[in-house]
């Protein structure tokens, strides 16, 4: 949200450099910082009024793109940072970003900044024990004419979800006696398994994050929930970052888990999924903030790309709105849902 204040801040004061170079002048601005604010003029209510309509008409394109209800907070932020801005320029602006696609820059630059990216390793560890102990252990075994495991996580933010799938998976195979674990700690597939698993999201920023793979031990940061036999699939970082933190400690996620990884920019609201015949896809945390009717649409999609008996696994407070594709599940870690042979 600061890198949107920037920005916003940045065009108001563009807005008013514009606005001075046709004469208008912006001294009366300054000039009142000292003052009693006044009583508003009718003008000033009527503009209030329509720069509120344009907000909500920015947010509008924002969930009609990307499916995201930014909510009344993010709302009231922009209009503040927007309430000195000249009408003519914040309507001509919010009226041109309606004419652009989800791809054109300006709606990443602001999806960017709306988006959350708050995540951490092994965020749930309930979840985790239930997809080790329940579900990987019958979809190896279901799994073992194809001898491959197919993982999706849908809005999968900077990449610990995915290389928490990937580690358990190669830890699941490894149970399974489909592959065996090094001195070094690192898991070989045996002989003609192999593992893939994919992460993608809507934000160019966060998958920059989840591609280099590498963390820092901050207080509150991706390793706060971190098991002790999770610390296997890292390294220490010899070098750190360019934007590192004075006096914090960076960990790069080691070779052989990320050689199973990849990572791609996928909107959700599009209905044509980024691969096909997965065998777990997880899309929590970002469907609670989608209306049903968009719910809807996504789990649809989500069942399209998932291969029968495959699993699907959604956050606790998700309901599931397609019940036809699915047989429910419940675990000590909520609900999972095997897709049937019905098709989408």
């Amino acid at each position: 949200m600061n890198d949107l204040l920037a920005q916003m801040n940045t065009a108001v004061k563009n807005a008013r450099g514009n606005t001075a170079a046709l004469g208008n002048s912006t001294s009366s601005v300054s000039n009142s910082v000292h003052r009693t604010e006044p009583v508003a003029s009718p003008k000033e209510r009527s503009d209030s009024a329509i720069q509120l309509g344009l907000v909500n008409q920015l947010m509008l394109g924002v969930e009609s793109r990307f499916g995201i209800k930014p909510g009344t907070l993010v709302e009231r932020k922009l209009v503040r940072i927007l309430k000195e801005m000249p009408i003519n320029i914040l309507r001509d602006w919010v009226n041109s970003m309606g004419t652009c696609s989800s791809e054109h820059p300006e709606w990443q630059s602001l999806v960017e900044n709306l988006t959350v990216h708050e995540t951490y390793f092994c965020r749930d560890p309930d979840l985790m024990e239930m997809v080790g102990k329940d579900i990987l252990p019958n979809l190896i075994a279901s799994r073992e004419k194809h001898r491959q495991l197919q993982v999706w996580s849908g809005a999968s933010s900077t990449g610990e979800e995915v290389y928490d799938l990937a580690y358990m998976c190669l830890r699941g195979l490894e149970k399974a006696g489909k592959a065996r674990q090094q001195l070094d700690g690192q898991v070989v597939l045996e002989q003609g398994w192999s593992l893939f698993v994919m992460g993608s999201d809507v934000s160019n920023q966060a998958l920059r994050t989840a591609r280099e793979g590498v963390y820092g031990e901050l207080g509150m940061g991706s390793f706060r929930n971190l098991p002790a036999h999770w610390r296997a699939m890292f390294d220490d970082v010899e070098m750190a970052p360019s934007n590192a933190m004075p006096g914090v400690r960076y960990h790069k996620v080691r070779s052989w888990v990320k050689s199973c990884v990849r990572f791609e920019r996928f909107n959700l609201m599009n209905s044509r999924p980024p691969v096909m015949g997965m065998d777990l896809v997880f899309c929590r945390n970002v469907l609670i903030y989608f209306d049903d009717t968009v719910k809807k649409a996504v789990q649809t999609m989500l069942a399209r790309s998932i291969a029968p008996g495959g699993v699907l696994v959604m956050g606790a407070s998700v309901q599931m709105l397609v019940p036809e594709y699915f047989e429910q599940r419940l675990g000590n870690g909520g609900p999972w849902y095997i897709r049937n042979g019905v098709t989408v």
